[in-house]
């Protein structure tokens, strides 16, 4: 059995070329967009520990990435979720809580308040997931997403030490 975990992952920007297609490629098959190498390498996501990558441990360098949570320092005192993905064979498992979990706890630490995340309409279950969160939807983004309608969601951060 695999010894997955989130780790601190890499700018898209410093990725091989090998890395880019996974992600590419997890984008593709879980959610259907289709991103060119440029598009993933030029992400605004700075290195920190609130960005981060589902690998499994035991298997040597370089590892193949099993999930991404891109988080960004947006405006004031909100964060930005500029991608999130776990692959089918992980979801379910909670992968998906323990990468928020995380990421929560690092952007509180920076003073992020808030966070603020584009989700695909369709994408209902990514939708109640934010929802159990705290997040609620703020606007319809006509044209955002390449495959339909999507949804800006923003809400607040909560306190990891509640």
């Amino acid at each position: 059995m695999p010894t997955m975990a989130w780790v601190p992952g890499l700018r898209p920007l410093d990725y091989d070329s090998a890395a880019v297609s996974q992600v590419i490629q997890l984008f593709k098959h879980e959610t259907g967009e289709r991103y060119a190498e440029a598009s993933v390498r030029h992400l605004p996501i700075p290195v920190w520990d609130g960005n981060l990558v589902l690998v499994d441990l035991d298997e040597n360098e370089p590892r193949t990435i099993h999930g991404v949570f891109y988080g960004t320092p947006f405006m004031d005192d909100i964060v930005r979720v500029a991608a999130f993905v776990v692959a089918s064979e992980h979801q379910g498992q909670g992968w998906g809580d323990l990468a928020w979990k995380r990421f929560n706890i690092e952007a509180w630490k920076k003073g992020f308040r808030r966070v603020q995340l584009e989700v695909k309409a369709s994408n209902e279950g990514a939708q109640r997931f934010y929802q159990r969160r705290g997040l609620s939807i703020e606007q319809e983004l006509n044209g955002y997403y390449q495959s339909g309608l999507g949804y800006m969601m923003r809400g607040p951060l909560t306190s990891p030490y509640l």
